[in-house]
C-alpha cells in the first residue's frame, strides 16, 4: 500500500477509574497493488492507567469489505 491515509470520522471514549475504552469509525484511501481504493471500518482500543501513565491493553479493528 502506498500514498495511503486514514482519518477518524467519529469516536467515543469512556473512562471508568483506571480503565478507558475508545471506539471509533474511520475512513481510508490509497493505492494498493497499483489500484486506487477507499474503505472504512471500526476500531476499539482499551487502555489501563499505570503509575507511568495510560498504556494500551488491547486493540482490535474491523475493515468493512
Amino acid at each position: 500500500m502506498v500514498e495511503s491515509s486514514e482519518w477518524e470520522t467519529s469516536e467515543r471514549t469512556d473512562i471508568a477509574g483506571d480503565i478507558a475504552s475508545r471506539f471509533g469509525e474511520h475512513r481510508k484511501s490509497g493505492i494498493l497493488d497499483g489500484e486506487a481504493f477507499e474503505g472504512g471500518g471500526t476500531k476499539t482500543i482499551q487502555f489501563v492507567r499505570t503509575p507511568e501513565g495510560w498504556r494500551i491493553a488491547a486493540f482490535a479493528w474491523y475493515d468493512q469489505p
